[in-house]
Parts: structure tokens; sequence; C-alpha cells
């Protein structure tokens, strides 16, 4: 019978860094913390089924999920009359995780080829975490508050700007590649949150150490799935980051409540 291995290095260090993402869960949006879970879940279900839905689909059909970030705003509108807010948070925590890495790995892929290593490819996610979780801070509080005034132009101007930052990498990556296209997103996503309005930058702080960290899920994945089912590697692979997120939310509120 073979043994069993765990990384526990990896999971370990992906543990403490959703501790840290969830000690600013008290700082994010309304629907924050459904955005923060379907993060996590995602992420663990791409990784376990790669071979079922192969990680270079995710480059073509992310050109199309701009428009389901609006679509998740929609939700957000429906949130402030029937309380559907859990829907509308996970739906973009869905969306935002195929932004995320698509235009990651993209970048760090790019970085390695031209003699670059592990340094800048775990900053490079650790920056594209935080503008993803940044633009989401802001448009979901600017988008909030304009429901909760009945101005649904602001709305749809929220609704405008998140889907132009989403298009910006794939337009400057078309016209002048990878490494433009990701410092086009880059500024794209911080101008996009001071001129929405509702600034987040504690929220931009959790999703940079979520993104931090996103190697070693992967790194763990590979290592699980050689001694364990598809189904037990994505509950640890899922479970590792929502425990963390729990222990930082439970930590926030022990230590801020004082």
């Amino acid at each position: 019978m073979n043994s069993k291995t765990i990384p526990e290095g990896a999971l370990v260090f992906s543990f403490l860094g959703y501790t840290v993402a969830g000690f600013f869960l008290v700082y994010a949006p309304l629907s924050g913390v459904p955005f923060a879970v379907a993060v996590a879940l995602t992420g663990a279900a791409v990784r376990v089924w790669a071979k079922t839905v192969p990680l270079a689909w995710i480059e073509p059909w992310a050109k199309i999920v701009p428009f389901a970030w609006v679509g998740a705003w929609a939700f957000v509108v429906v949130m402030a009359k029937v309380g559907a807010w859990l829907v509308a948070g996970a739906l973009a925590g869905v969306v935002a995780w195929f932004v995320y890495w698509t235009v990651a790995r993209r970048i760090a892929f790019a970085l390695t080829g031209r003699g670059f290593r592990a340094v800048p490819t775990i900053l490079v996610f650790t920056v594209t975490g935080a503008l993803t979780w940044f633009v989401f801070g802001a448009a979901a509080g600017r988008v909030a508050s304009a429901v909760t005034a009945g101005d649904f132009g602001i709305v749809a101007w929220a609704w405008a700007w998140v889907w132009a930052w989403a298009w910006t990498w794939f337009i400057f990556d078309a016209i002048g590649g990878v490494i433009a296209g990701s410092v086009a997103w880059a500024f794209a996503g911080v101008f996009l949150g001071i001129v929405v309005g509702v600034v987040v930058w504690a929220w931009a702080f959790a999703g940079a150490f979520a993104g931090a960290v996103s190697g070693a899920l992967s790194e763990a994945s590979n290592e699980l799935k050689q001694s364990f089912s598809n189904f037990h590697t994505f509950l640890i692979l899922a479970l590792t980051p929502l425990s963390g997120l729990s222990l930082g939310w439970f930590l926030s509120k022990v230590v801020l409540s004082r």
C-alpha cells in the first residue's frame, strides 16, 4: 500500500495567507464574504479537475467574463431589493477568479520565459490578486450605496467602468503584448477604484495575500492528486483557505471589537 503524502508546507502557507485575508473581511462590502468563499472554491475546483476543464480553456473563454461580471452587479441590485447579496457575491467571486488567474498566469509565464523565477512570479500573483479584489470592493461598495439611494444612473456608470477594466487586459495584450497588457490593466484597475469613488484599500490587502498563496495551492494540488482522489484533494484544497478565512474573520471580530 502506497503511503500518502501531504504537502504540509504549502498548505500551511496557504492557510496563513487566507487567515490574513480573512482578517480584512470585516472591511469588505456586504457581498464580500461570499465573494471570498467563491474565489477559494473556484480555485480548488479548477485545480483538481484540470483534465476535465483544461486551464488552456480559460484564456479564450475569459474574454467573455466581463459580461458575467456585469451580470453579477445586476444581482447586487437584486440584493438591495430581495436580499440576494449571497448570489451576487458568489457569482462575482467565480468571475473574478478567472479574470485574476488568466491575467496572472499569462504574465508569470511571460516573465519566466525571459529568465525570471519564483520571486517575480509570486509578486505577479500578489499584485493581480490585490487589484482584482480592490476593483470588486470599490465597485460593489459604489453600486450598493447607489442602489440604497435609488440612483440607478450611478449603478450603470459603475457597471460600464468595471466592464472596461476587465477588457483593458485583452485590448492592450493584443496591441502591445503580455507586459503592456498587464501594466495597462493594473493602472486601469487603480484608476477605476478611485473614479468609482468607494475605495476599499483593506480589501485590496486581502486580495494580495490570497493571490500570494495561489502558487502554493497549485503546488499542493499536484502533490495531493498523486496520493488522494480528486474529491478528497478538492476537500483539502477547499477547506484549507476556507478555514483560514474563518479564523481570520473571527480574529478580526475579537481584536477590533475591543
